[in-house]
């Protein structure tokens, strides 16, 4: 270890400015850094490693940070000179972060065993950038660590030459895991027959039935439940098998949301029966069948995550409950108030309800939402205790045992705790989907999550790029540059009372048979499209560069590259021209 590495200062630093050092063990190119929980007694706030982080304004390099779900990218940060900012957000997709001085590089790895903020903070033209902890006795705080469990603060910082850039640190951290065996290359999950066809063909998600999101009725009974919309029953999803087999589109994944009893987020944990006004469980069972018969995968969505008081299988004891002892009550959706499932029960849930499920008869990638777009909350329950580090040993439990009824397993999101187990996430972020952010410390977006994950699993990169065909062509070239699977969803736009429908506000549909016939030519033209593309899908993206001039290239694990042109303008790459938006392979 070089003496300017064994020389670095590695501490932390209170709310009230007092400084606690870590611990150093050295491994491989760096140190794994240790706080022992005994230290954190009485702490309100500990903002981790600002020393390491510290850097004038005007000298060369950068910090990367991991996007949040309201992010389009990850956020790089160059050390210009700016005014006085401070910029905190929480739930970063990744646990980690990338630092490049003048003197040095360096990769800080956060264990993920709780939920932490990340702030930039410019004071004087002087940077520093830390992970930040927050140990609070406010019991409204979910998120907050209980003050009578603590664990160890547990970094490693992993450190590379001078001049290193973020790509380094991004393939870094996939090698590190693959190493340790916390996750699971492409190839190797492509063994399995539905990930190796989901890999090769597009994905249809179809929005078959759902009451008004929000509910109206906050507290639901058989009584005062509200009308469910029918907008495709069984015998339309073989309607639309059809017209793809019409049309010539030679494969796909449908997937079958809202299909179970009052639709999409209409009863859960409940599931069953399938909605008797879209067919019942003898219409599921001839759906599945039918489309399997054409040729095509198909999957269903579950969910194990919300809880609403009109289940038949609702309980209490199912419910986590907060640090005050309340019960956590999060998001008011179809069926009215949902309550957030403790991790524990999730898993007696999912062993109750999929096995019956995985006699049906689908053979595409099981889809449990939520699960992993974020990290477990902890659940304070006597009864069943569960920790974030718990909640994220649960979680992929879940998964496993789910991928083993199925053959495969795809969620709503992409959280790097999830991937071992995870196939497919529908979007590494919502983007722009909900809002715009004003990020005071963003001067680029970069694809960080995508250059370490590229190869580990598939996703869909953006909210805004499901339906990315009718999309806005930067979108359409998002999916390409990003190594996005095609993803399409039929009546994505379901929420009412002027709620924000995130993957956009044009839709695909299949009311009319003009509708179906329209749907189904994007699926194809997207599919024809990224037949050039999907070969790439077990490979690693090696190097991402960004270009003054609009043109991005990603380079991959063969030795191949996609070069896109992000202007408004004709670009040019290795002598070629780019139209604005388009791209070339090479």
């Amino acid at each position: 270890m070089s003496i300017l590495y064994e020389n670095l200062i590695f501490d932390a630093v209170d709310e009230n400015g007092k400084v606690y050092f870590f611990e150093k063990t050295p491994i491989t190119n760096g140190y794994k850094l240790t706080l022992k929980k005994e230290t954190l007694s009485g702490i309100e706030k500990l903002y981790i490693l600002p020393t390491l982080s510290k850097v004038n304004a005007g000298e060369e390099g950068y910090y990367v940070s991991s996007r949040n779900l309201d992010m389009t990218g990850d956020i790089q940060t160059f050390f210009k000179p700016r005014k006085d900012v401070k910029f905190i957000y929480n739930r970063p997709i990744q646990s980690v972060y990338f630092i490049k001085k003048p003197d040095f590089s360096c990769l800080v790895r956060i264990k993920r065993d709780r939920q932490y903020f990340l702030e930039t903070i410019v004071k004087d033209n002087v940077y520093t950038f830390t992970p930040l902890y927050v140990f609070t006795d406010n019991p409204e705080d979910v998120y907050a660590p209980n003050s009578t469990n603590y664990t160890d603060v547990v970094l490693e910082v992993i450190f590379f030459d001078k001049g290193t850039d973020y790509n380094v640190g991004a393939t870094t951290e996939r090698e590190l895991r693959l190493d340790r065996n916390e996750i699971t290359t492409l190839s190797d999950k492509c063994k399995r027959p539905a990930v190796e066809y989901a890999k090769n063909y597009p994905l249809i998600r179809i929005r078959m039935g759902w009451k008004p999101s929000p509910s109206p009725v906050l507290h639901q009974t058989l009584e005062t439940e509200p009308e469910m919309h029918v907008a495709c029953d069984f015998n339309r999803v073989c309607d639309i098998a059809d017209e793809l087999k019409r049309q010539g589109v030679d494969g796909a994944e449908l997937q079958l949301v809202g299909w179970n009893i009052s639709g999409h987020d209409g009863r859960y944990p409940q599931i069953f029966p399938a909605d008797p006004r879209l067919g019942g469980n003898d219409g599921l069972k001839k759906c599945i069948d039918y489309v399997k018969s054409l040729g095509y995968k198909i999957s269903t969505h579950t969910n194990l995550i919300d809880a609403t008081e009109i289940a038949d299988v609702f309980t209490w004891d199912d419910i986590g409950v907060m640090r005050n002892g309340s019960y956590h009550q999060a998001g008011l959706y179809s069926g009215g108030l949902s309550y957030r499932v403790c991790p524990i029960k999730q898993l007696k849930n999912n062993r109750r309800d999929l096995p019956y499920l995985a006699t049906f008869g689908e053979d595409g990638l099981h889809f449990t939402d939520v699960i992993s777009i974020s990290l477990p909350d902890p659940c304070y329950s006597k009864d069943h205790p569960c920790s974030t580090e718990d909640g994220i040993k649960l979680i992929n439990q879940i998964m496993g045992e789910t991928s083993d009824l199925f053959g495969g397993f795809s969620s709503e999101g992409c959280c790097d705790y999830a991937l071992k187990y995870l196939d497919y996430g529908l979007y590494t972020s919502f983007g722009e989907g909900f809002k715009k952010l004003d990020i005071p410390v963003l001067d680029n977006y970069v694809p960080f999550y995508e250059v370490t994950y590229h190869g580990i699993l598939m996703y869909n990169p953006l909210a805004d790029t499901v339906n990315y065909p009718i999309k806005h062509k930067k979108f359409q070239l998002d999916l390409v540059m990003r190594g996005g699977r095609p993803s399409y969803y039929i009546f994505s736009k379901f929420r009412t009372g002027g709620e924000s429908n995130w993957m956009g506000e044009i839709d695909l549909l299949a009311t009319t048979d003009d509708d179906l016939r329209f749907t189904v030519s994007q699926v194809k033209k997207g599919l024809e499209e990224y037949k050039k593309l999907r070969d790439k899908q077990t490979l690693f993206i090696i190097d991402y560069k960004i270009f003054d001039d609009g043109i991005h290239v990603a380079y991959y694990s063969d030795g191949s590259f996609i070069a896109g042109n992000y202007s408004e303008s004709v670009g040019m790459f290795n002598g070629k021209k780019i139209p604005p938006f388009g791209y070339i392979i090479g």
